[in-house]
């Protein structure tokens, strides 16, 4: 599903939100061993976001999965974190590895929780 594709018999538009839970929902009746997920909460805002993390969350439990993320959320969630710059791998390992090892990720995780963090 895409976000505007009209569903049911009124022909309802999809939100953002919506159309990423319809997807999950595909996710759950498929029930692969392996998933990928590209930017599942890009197009939802921050409520939305925290919404969409916790339903795929609960449906990736017990499956391998890929989740291609710009939301650091997720990737601290992660047991694995790999970090491209360019295309190429430029670090890879768990969140509190990556924050501790100063790079790229940690820069990263840095400026994305220093606002989070202020009084």
């Amino acid at each position: 599903m895409r976000l505007g594709d009209v569903v049911g018999d009124g022909g309802d538009e999809l939100s953002a939100t919506r159309a990423q839970q319809l997807a999950l929902a595909r996710l759950l009746l498929a029930d692969p061993a392996v998933a990928v997920l590209d930017e599942a909460t890009a197009e939802a805002g921050s409520a939305g976001a925290r919404a969409l993390e916790r339903a795929a969350t609960a449906a990736l439990d017990g499956r391998t999965a890929v989740v291609i993320a710009h939301r650091l959320t997720q990737a601290a969630a992660a047991d694995r974190v790999v970090v491209l710059d360019k295309g190429r791998i430029v670090e890879s390992g768990r969140h509190d590895e990556l924050v501790a090892a100063g790079g790229n990720y940690a820069a990263l995780w840095a400026a994305w929780a220093a606002p989070r963090d202020a009084p």
